[in-house]
């Protein structure tokens, strides 16, 4: 679908973000019970969006604009209705849609809902925190790391059986339980034809929570991680992401926050199962079952939380942190690590298609 410049210029000229990136939860049923999550724990009546309300939220995106789209959950292969959310997510987000699912469920699901993501050009994230008892442990499950990996797989041999341009990847939060472990989880990664992402642990959001076991002690082994890290070919990542994890960890170096440094093109959207508006930390903005996002986004409640977010002390994430980077590279040579990504990741597609 085409870019409407107008559109983003009016949004410009009426001070309100264009919306780049729009994550909507379709349910918050999950079939793991992760650490560093308690989506499973909220009470949210009816657990899963609806077609019919998430067709009504799109209305709304599609008016406003949307340009990059996640459908996620809880797990959003719990959802019965996902594979028509998917075909109406499809026709909505302007660049690019990803279904987020953590890939623990029924193999028949699984292998159903990957194939109207292929054949869709839909791309597919995944989770891959953990190997054998590391695995379990941050999962809250059996067997996590043998059941995501054979399904890895699964969706590896269908992709090279068609030809689909879905980029398949999966992200691995850094935390303290599985820093030994990171090297060899993008291996995995690249042995099934999946690329990696790096994340850090954090418990900012709505659906994070502490946990004192994960947090990151910044110590030589963190530094021989972040070393091996460093320009590494089989992870997506911006290299000045990676860079700023350690000066981060240590003394809290960070960016201005996207959120109120860069309001037009960095704004990141939430949207629960409920059609509630998220941010980065706080309170819903609105609902989008009652009112627009254009009300949302020329409401005094937004513009009250960009004060706030302006004087937060910062984060190191990918969801925002590293979106900034992209655009706003802070030498000539993070300008250039921030080309050479871009041209190899589009060559990447290329060549698995």
């Amino acid at each position: 679908m085409r870019i409407n410049p107008f559109l983003i210029l009016r949004h410009a000229v009426a001070r309100r973000p264009v919306n780049s990136s729009t994550e909507i939860r379709i349910t918050r049923l999950c079939s793991q019970r992760c650490r560093q999550c308690r989506v499973y724990e909220r009470e949210s009546d009816p657990a899963n969006m609806s077609l019919e309300r998430f067709r009504t939220i799109t209305a709304d995106l599609k008016k406003y604009g949307a340009y990059l789209g996640f459908i996620s959950g809880g797990e959003a292969l719990l959802n019965p209705d996902l594979l028509p959310i998917l075909a109406e997510a499809k026709k909505t987000f302007r660049v690019a849609t990803t279904l987020v699912t953590g890939l623990y469920h029924q193999r028949d699901r699984v292998k159903e809902a990957a194939g109207f993501c292929l054949a869709n050009d839909i791309n597919i994230q995944t989770s891959l925190d953990g190997l054998g008892e590391t695995g379990d442990y941050l999962r809250g499950v059996r067997q996590y790391s043998g059941t995501v990996l054979d399904h890895m797989a699964m969706i590896s041999e269908m992709k090279k059986k068609s030809k689909s341009k879905s980029l398949l990847y999966a992200n691995i939060v850094l935390n303290q339980k599985n820093l030994d472990q990171v090297p060899q989880l993008i291996l995995n990664a690249r042995r099934l034809h999946w690329r990696a992402t790096i994340g850090l642990y954090h418990h900012l959001t709505e659906t994070t929570r502490s946990d004192d076991e994960l947090q990151i002690v910044s110590d030589e082994r963190l530094d021989t991680l972040l070393a091996y890290l460093d320009h590494h070919p089989d992870i997506l990542n911006l290299n000045s992401f990676i860079r700023g994890i350690g000066p981060f960890l240590r003394n809290g170096t960070t960016t201005p926050c996207p959120f109120v440094a860069s309001r037009l093109w960095m704004t990141r959207v939430t949207i629960m199962e409920t059609g509630e508006v998220h941010l980065c930390w706080g309170e819903p903005l609105g609902r989008l079952t009652e009112q627009s996002l254009q009300d949302v986004f020329s409401s005094a409640d937004y513009h009250q939380r960009l004060q706030q977010y302006a004087a937060c002390r910062g984060c190191w994430t990918t969801c925002y942190t590293q979106r900034y980077l992209l655009l706003h590279p802070r030498s000539l040579t993070e300008l250039s690590d921030n080309l050479v990504k871009m041209i190899r990741l589009r060559r990447y597609q290329r060549e698995r298609r």
